[in-house]
Parts: C-alpha cells; sequence; structure tokens
C-alpha cells in the first residue's frame, strides 16, 4: 500500500453518505486536506464492494479524491486517484480532460517532469481545438528544451483556441528568443503582429519584454527600438488594468458563487486565492519607481537616431527640467539635441544651464566642450577659446584634454593665429599621443605650416603622417597634401608622378576629383596642355561646383589651344548634366561668350549675355552679372526699364555698373550719390553684395548708423562671396571712424586674405594702440606690394619713423622719414609730417644748420602751404635761430 494512503489505515466510523458529505462540504469550505481525507477513506475503504464496483461511485469520487489530494500536497494519492479513473472510469471527456490535467500537473508537483511532460501531451492529443490544448501546450513547451518549446509554442500560434492563452503563449515565445539571444526573432514576434492585449498580467509582461527588445535594438535599430518603446503601458495604465481585473474577478465570482456543483466547489478557492494575490500585486505596483521618464529619455534618444530632433527635444525638456532622477542625463541629451538641430545659440544656452544646475558633476566639462563645439559653429572663435580654457581648468580626462587643444588649434587657425594654432595642435599630440585625434592633429599642424607659406616644414610632416603605421587611416590625406605642398614648393617634375601615383592607389576616394584637378594644373605648369584638357575632362563629380570648376580649367585650355568648337560643345553640354551654381553664371556665360566670338558667332555671344542678365540679373545670389553688364551699353536706359519691370536687384546692378564708371572717370561726387541711391531708394533684402558693399562704403563716408547693416548683411546673406573680405573691411574702417579701435581690429583680424587697403588701416590702429611690433608687421609688406599705393607706402613710412623714434632709435627714424619726402613727394600729407620729424630729429642732436635747412625746406615747398605741420615748422626755426650761427657737424 501506498504511504501516501497510509494516514487513512486508520479505523473510518463515518457511512458511505457522512464521508461523502464531509468529503464534499469540506471542497466548499476549501478545507482540501479533510476533503482529500474523506475521499481516500471512500477510497480505501469501499473499493472492493459491490456499491463501488458496479455503481457510478467510482466515476464521481476518483477526480474528487484526486483534485483534493492534488491540493493538499499529497501528490501520490493525487496520482493514484487519477490514474485509476482514467484507465478504468473515465466516460465523460470534459472530466477525462480535467482528470488528466490535474494528473500532469500532480506529476509536475511530484517531482515526475518527464512524466508530467508526457501526460500534457497526452491531453493536447484528446483536447481537440480547446483551451485546455493551449494550456497543455503551453505547460509542455514549460518543461521542455527552448528549442523545442519554441516550436510548440509556434505551433500554438499558428491557430489557438484562446486569445489569451495565446497571448501568453507569445510573451513566452519572446522570452525564450531573448533567453537564447536571438533578437531578430523576439524582435519580429514582438512587432509583427498587433497586440490586442490589454488585461494584466499580460500588459505588464508586454511591457517588460518590449523595454528588454528596445534597449537592444536602441544603438543600430532605432525605428524599430521605437516601436517597442511605444508598447511600454504607463504606470497609471497598468495600475487601471489591474484595478479592471480585480473588479471583473469579484464579479465573476459573485455571480458562480451560488451555482457551483459540489464537484465544482475547487473554484472557489481558485478565485479567493487569485483574489488576495491580485491585490497584492497592485499594492506593490502602486508602490513602485514610475519608469515614465526613462522610457521617454529612450524614446527620444531613437528619435535623435532617426535624424527627429525636434521631437526628441519635446521629450527631454520637461524631464530635464524636472526633479526626476533622469534629468541630468534628460539635459546632456537635450544639448546634444539642439546641437543636431543646429540650434547654437539654444545649445549653449542649455549646456550654460547644465553647468549652473550641476556644477561639480564630472559631466561639466563634457557641457563647457558642447558650448564651445556650439561657438565654433557659429564662427564665434574667439568666445570659442575662452570657454575651452575654461574647460582645461577642469581636470577634463585625457580624451577631452585632448579635444579641446584640438579645437584651440582649430579656432586660432580660423583666426589666422597659425603659429598658436601649432601650439595647441602639438599640446593635442601630447595630451593622448594614442589616440586618433593625435593623427589629426598632427595634419592640421601641416596644414598650418602649408598655410604660412612653410612649405618644406608642411612636406615633412605630411610624410611623417603618410609613413607613419599608427596614422594609416591619414595616409590617403596626408599624400595628397604632401603633393600639393611639393607642386606649391614648384616640385612639378616630383609631384606629377605623385599624385598618378596617388590616384591609383586610391581609386574612388572621395578626394579624387581633387587629385584630377590638381593632376590637371601640374600637367599645365608643365606645358603639357593636351595632357591637362584630358585630365580635366577625366573629373566625375556630382557637386556643381567642381564640376564648373573642372569645365573653367578645360574650356580655358581648350580656348588657348584654339578649340573653341570643342570647348563651345563642352559649354552647350554642362547644363544638362549639372545645374549651373548661381555663384557661376557670369563667369560662365562670359567663357561661353568668349567661345562664340571665336566661333565668329558675334551675334550669339551678345544674344547670350544679354540672355543672363535677364535670366540672372534679378536673382542677388547670382555672381558676375556686374562684369555681364558692364559690357552693354545705354546702361541708364536699362536702369530704368528694371525699375519699370519690377526688378529691383537688377536695377541695383545698373546702378552700381554706372557708379564704377564714374569712378574710373574720377566723378567721385556723383559716384557717392547714387551709392547713397542703393541705400535710399532700394529695399535692403534686394540688393546683391557689390551694391550693398557701395551702399554701405557711401553710408560710412556720413558715418550713418545704418552702416553696419549693410555690410553684415553681406556677412549673413552671401558668406561664400568674395565681397565677404570687403564688407569686413568697410566695417572696420566704420569703427576706426566711430573711435573704436578694438572692434575695428576685430573685423580685420578676420579677413581672409590681407590687401594694402586692410593692412595700412591695420597698421593705423596698431600703432595708435601702441601695439609696435603689430604695427610694424603690418607695414612691411606695403613696401614690398606692387598693388600699395604711394600713400600707403608713405603712411607706412611715416608709422614705422614714429616707431623709431618711440624706441628711441633716431637714426632710423630719420632715415624712413627722409625716404618719404624723396620717393613720395606727391603725399602731401606725409611729406609734411616726414619734413618737421626729420627737422626735429636734427635738432635735438644738436644739427642746427641742418635742422634749419630741412625746415626751410619744407616752408618752402609751394604745395606744403596749407598742412597744419607747417606752423610747427615755423616755430621750430624760430627757436633754431640763435643755434644757427655756429657750425655743426656733417
Amino acid at each position: 500500500m501506498s504511504a501516501s494512503l497510509a494516514s487513512s489505515q486508520e479505523i473510518e466510523y463515518r457511512t458511505l453518505p457522512e464521508l461523502i458529505e464531509s468529503g464534499s462540504s469540506s471542497l466548499v469550505r476549501g478545507d482540501f486536506p479533510q476533503a482529500a481525507h474523506a475521499f481516500n477513506s471512500i477510497l480505501e475503504n469501499y473499493r472492493e464492494e459491490p456499491v463501488w464496483l458496479e455503481g457510478q461511485l467510482p466515476a464521481k469520487i476518483l477526480p474528487l479524491a484526486g483534485f483534493a489530494s492534488h491540493k493538499s500536497g499529497l501528490h501520490s494519492a493525487a496520482i493514484l486517484a487519477l490514474e485509476t479513473y482514467l484507465e478504468h472510469h473515465a466516460t465523460e471527456a470534459n472530466s477525462e480532460i480535467f482528470a488528466r490535467y490535474t494528473l500532469a500537473s500532480s506529476l509536475l508537483l511530484d517531482g515526475q517532469e518527464t512524466a508530467a511532460r508526457t501526460a500534457f501531451a497526452d491531453l493536447r492529443q484528446i483536447a481537440g481545438h480547446s483551451p485546455f490544448r493551449d494550456l497543455s501546450l503551453i505547460r509542455e513547451a514549460l518543461l521542455s528544451d527552448p528549442q523545442t518549446a519554441a516550436k510548440l509554442l509556434a505551433h500554438l500560434l499558428q491557430n489557438p483556441a484562446s486569445p489569451r492563452l495565446a497571448t501568453f503563449a507569445r510573451l513566452q515565445l519572446i522570452r525564450i528568443y531573448l533567453e537564447e539571444g536571438d533578437l531578430e526573432y523576439a524582435r519580429a514576434q514582438l512587432l509583427d503582429t498587433q497586440w490586442q492585449e490589454k488585461r494584466m498580467p499580460e500588459l505588464a509582461t508586454l511591457s517588460f519584454l518590449a523595454t528588454q527588445i528596445a534597449d537592444a535594438l536602441l544603438a543600430n535599430h532605432p525605428a524599430d527600438a521605437l516601436k517597442a518603446y511605444q508598447l511600454v503601458q504607463p504606470k497609471e495604465k497598468l495600475i487601471a488594468a489591474q484595478q479592471a481585473r480585480i473588479s471583473e474577478l469579484n464579479t465573476t465570482y459573485k455571480q458562480l458563487a451560488p451555482t457551483l456543483r459540489t464537484e465544482q466547489s475547487m473554484w472557489s478557492d481558485h478565485f479567493r486565492k487569485s483574489l488576495a494575490g491580485l491585490q497584492k500585486q497592485l499594492v506593490q505596483l502602486s508602490e513602485a519607481p514610475s519608469y515614465y521618464e526613462a522610457i521617454s529619455l529612450r524614446k527620444a534618444r531613437c528619435f535623435s537616431r532617426l535624424n527627429r530632433p525636434l521631437e526628441a527635444w519635446l521629450l527631454l525638456e520637461p524631464i530635464a527640467n524636472s526633479s526626476s532622477p533622469q534629468a541630468r542625463i534628460a539635459h546632456l541629451d537635450w544639448i546634444s539635441v539642439a546641437r543636431q538641430m543646429q540650434a547654437w545659440n539654444a545649445s549653449a544656452l542649455i549646456a550654460q544651464k547644465f553647468i549652473d544646475m550641476y556644477p561639480d558633476d564630472k559631466d561639466a566639462a563634457q557641457a563647457l566642450f558642447w558650448i564651445a563645439l556650439s561657438q565654433i559653429d557659429q564662427n564665434s572663435y574667439q568666445p570659442a577659446i575662452v570657454s575651452l580654457k575654461k574647460l582645461l581648468e577642469t581636470n577634463p580626462t585625457r580624451q577631452l584634454e585632448a579635444a579641446s587643444h584640438y579645437y584651440l588649434g582649430y579656432c586660432h587657425f580660423m583666426l589666422g593665429q597659425h603659429q598658436i594654432a601649432i601650439a595647441s595642435f602639438q599640446q593635442a599630440t601630447h595630451s593622448a599621443p594614442d589616440l586618433p585625434i593625435a593623427a589629426q592633429a598632427q595634419l592640421w599642424i601641416g596644414i598650418c605650416q602649408f598655410t604660412t607659406n612653410q612649405l618644406e616644414a608642411a612636406i615633412e610632416t605630411f610624410a611623417q603622417i603618410k609613413n607613419s603605421p599608427a596614422h594609416s587611416f591619414l595616409r590617403p590625406e596626408a599624400a595628397y597634401r604632401e603633393i600639393a605642398a611639393h607642386y606649391a614648393l614648384g616640385n612639378l617634375d616630383e609631384a606629377l608622378p605623385a599624385i598618378e601615383n596617388w590616384l591609383s592607389a586610391y581609386p574612388a576616394h572621395p578626394r579624387e576629383a581633387e587629385a584630377r584637378l590638381l593632376q590637371g594644373d601640374l600637367l599645365q605648369e608643365l606645358g603639357k596642355l593636351e595632357a591637362a584638357i584630358a585630365a580635366y575632362a577625366a573629373i566625375e563629380t556630382a557637386d556643381p561646383e567642381f564640376a564648373y570648376f573642372a569645365l573653367e580649367k578645360r574650356c580655358a585650355l581648350l580656348l588657348e589651344t584654339d578649340q573653341s568648337d570643342t570647348a563651345l560643345a563642352d559649354l552647350k553640354t554642362y547644363p544638362n548634366q549639372h545645374a549651373l551654381p548661381l555663384p557661376y553664371a557670369g563667369s560662365y556665360t562670359q567663357i561661353l561668350a568668349t567661345s562664340l566670338e571665336n566661333n565668329k558667332l558675334h551675334t550669339e555671344a551678345q544674344n547670350a549675355i544679354e540672355l543672363a542678365i535677364q535670366t540672372y540679373g534679378n536673382l542677388p545670389k547670382a555672381g558676375g552679372i556686374l562684369e555681364l553688364i558692364q559690357q552693354t551699353t545705354n546702361q541708364q536706359a536699362s536702369y530704368e526699364n528694371a525699375l519699370a519691370n519690377q526688378q529691383p536687384t537688377l536695377a541695383s546692378r545698373y546702378l552700381v555698373a554706372q557708379i564704377n564708371t564714374l569712378q574710373t572717370q574720377n566723378q567721385s561726387s556723383q559716384a557717392e550719390l547714387k551709392a547713397l541711391q542703393l541705400a535710399t531708394h532700394f529695399d535692403r533684402k534686394h540688393l546683391p553684395p557689390e551694391a550693398l558693399l557701395h551702399a554701405g562704403n557711401a553710408l560710412a563716408d556720413i558715418q550713418s548708423h545704418q552702416t553696419t547693416d549693410y555690410f553684415e548683411a553681406i556677412l549673413i546673406s552671401y558668406p561664400n562671396s568674395h565681397y565677404i573680405d570687403s564688407a569686413r573691411l568697410g566695417l572696420a574702417r566704420h569703427h576706426a571712424n566711430l573711435d573704436q579701435p578694438e572692434l575695428a581690429l576685430a573685423h580685420l583680424e578676420q579677413i581672409s586674405l590681407a590687401t594694402p587697403d586692410s593692412l595700412s588701416l591695420q597698421a593705423d590702429l596698431e600703432y595708435k594702440q601702441e601695439n609696435y611690433n603689430a604695427a610694424q608687421n603690418s607695414c612691411e609688406p606695403l613696401l614690398a606690394d606692387r598693388q600699395s599705393t604711394p600713400a600707403q607706402k608713405a603712411n607706412s613710412l611715416l608709422i614705422l619713423g614714429q616707431i623709431a623714434q618711440a624706441q628711441n632709435r633716431p637714426t632710423q627714424a630719420y632715415a624712413y622719414y627722409q625716404r618719404i619726402f624723396t620717393l613720395y613727394r606727391g603725399e602731401i600729407e606725409q611729406v609734411g609730417h616726414a619734413y618737421l620729424a626729420c627737422a626735429q630729429i636734427l635738432s635735438s642732436q644738436s644739427r642746427y644748420n641742418d635742422a634749419q635747412s630741412v625746415a626751410q625746406e619744407f616752408l618752402a615747398q609751394p604745395n606744403l602751404l596749407t598742412h597744419p605741420a607747417r606752423k610747427k615748422a615755423e616755430t621750430l626755426l624760430t627757436q633754431l635761430a640763435p643755434h644757427t650761427q655756429a657750425p655743426t657737424s656733417p
């Protein structure tokens, strides 16, 4: 006899009806041990009796005995009762299915997993298309290896009998895929079919699994990650679903309780325990911290990776400004998103707010770095330098320190401070020599050397990078720049084979088009014109601007070699292949007209110019139109016609052409009056850069407060225009006239290519600020530049003389002054000051007769009669009178 029945082998005094009543009432009360004792007593004491052997008693008692034993933990007794029932007495399908499920569960609880799995499989075979089949498949899957479990659950999902069990199976299948590391199958099961489940606990499980999958997808598949995060339900919704579930179960129990038969009383215990468990879960869920901000933060990162930064911003801003534990990291992400949107000012403000809120945070340095990058993106290099230096004071990480020095170098380079830039790039290489940024900094050192015409040093730097195994990722770039430096140095015979080898070594490199352009330039310099034409023709690029550069160079050589018909054909083909960049509309038309002229098509050439003026003339960003207009006649009539046709931009260009003509005819007053018309008769937004420049200069001459508006309009609206430097010079002159030397010098420092005009103004300002070394450096190039006017050269000599005097070098000062009235006698302003300075120097050296001679020469000049220094010379001559009787040394 089994041990599980031993407890029933005591003398039983109750009758069969009493035992049935006791077992039934115990079941109703949920007293399963008492019910098991009663039903097992019937089995033990009556199984040999006719009432048992000949009637329906076993079919009724055995399932109840098995169930009560199962619930009481008497698994062996449950297994014996249920196996006996199934082998000899099962006649009703529903009772058999229930008994088989309870048997399988008892086997499982008894530790007989293999037998339990077999029992669930047997139940599945007889259950038909019913929820018990789905339940058996799920239990069988839970007892199987992952591969088998996945197959069983997938089989269930093909034709489920219960939607809710199908949801459970799907969730379990996702869990298996995740545990097995099969992310793609987990993703497909989660996202490829819509979820209809809105009840607990499935809703909570779905949210948990969706979060796991989304986190795994975020880095490389943000679109799918976002879909997964959107399946995560907020805590409030889970609480509401749990409350609805409890209410539904309560209602169901109240409705069923009065109608439950004795054998169904097992459900009473199920309802009671389920409700208690659900209430406990509800309390735990209510007390759990909210995860809304954490999920919103991850959604924002998905939006950012999907290039939808505005949506990311909307999620991040309220979190960053809250007291949430996620606020700090949301703030950092918010800065990043603002930079992604190119909202540079906003990103800097957000980053500053982060520093204010978290001054001692380990990422405060990172925030400062982002501020600096935002400032760099706005071309605000001086403020960026301040931010980066402040960052370096915070003891940043090695990587951040190196990056800060690197960007300091970049800022100084953009400000034209090349030696300081080199020092900063060297600091970057020393800070982190093993990081890629060190190699990039080394490359920039070479670029600085190239820019400052230190070509031999640049070649050496680029060669070191090219030959370094650690810098292999920069090898093509360094090799290309090395060749360019050889070209600039005039080493054409060395550069040509090098660029040809480069093209063979790096096919389809991003710089291939530039390399072929350089190849063409080298061949042209070496006189190999046909080969150069072929090199330019071989350039393939989707960039219309670069394609135009190649076309322009090719056509120039074709015209030079009397192949104007080929040039004309190429020019006519170009618009079919590329959109003509507006800045080159004029130059393209000029080459086209020249080609037509060379082909004896004079009328067509003039028509091409007229067509281009009408097509592009009213477009402010179209370049080279003024040069075309200046080749036309009757500009006043065309100006009036453009005004009548409401073409203000075109009209302003005709007016500029007239201004240029007046200036070449030395009719400055009339030119200035027309220039003022540009400011008074036209809306500034319609003016092209050449008109803005003339208007700005005219306004500057009358010291109008609107002057800066016109020059700044060029900087803002036409940042790539060749009028940029002229606009900066105009601003510098304006601020100099307003006695604002710092602002004036700041604009001069941003001029990309210094001219005699800019150097002359810069020298004046630097001298007035007593920055003598800088002033001397500005003056010396003026004296050697053939483009400098006599007035500019005379003024440079005057400044150099004044600097020498201030530094107590009278001999050098006298030499500078003497050159003025010797070489530039027509420059009355400087000549008068030079005469006076020379006389004063001689007087200070007690060379009174020589001083008297120079002063008398000054006063004798008829063109200096009204010079402001004349009165001082007369006073000096009077002071010299008592000393001029005695001879002086030579």
